[in-house]
């Protein structure tokens, strides 16, 4: 039993950075790039918010969920009126 704490303490204890190979600098940098390129598309001053500033996909996306919220608001507001108005019985 003790021999499985000690085992388990020093896989939580060693560092991530002894056990992982080295990773070359020239992939380092060119993820850097890339990362700054991407930060740089989603920082730029044009109006739009972040969450329409990835593609088309994001703008088809951001007016489905828009129309369905506009949906659901109607079907509340039919729900609260059929429900305070009574129904005129003939």
């Amino acid at each position: 039993m003790m021999n499985l704490s000690r085992a388990v303490v020093r896989s939580f204890a060693t560092t991530a950075g002894r056990r992982s190979a080295a990773v070359p600098k020239e992939q380092i940098e060119k993820g850097y790039f890339e990362i700054r390129k991407v930060q740089e598309h989603f920082q730029k001053k044009d109006g739009k918010p972040v969450f329409l500033k990835g593609s088309a996909v994001d703008q088809v996306l951001y007016r489905i969920t828009m129309a369905l919220a506009l949906v659901g608001i109607g079907g509340m507001g039919k729900l609260f009126y059929d429900l305070s108005v009574p129904k005129k019985d003939d």
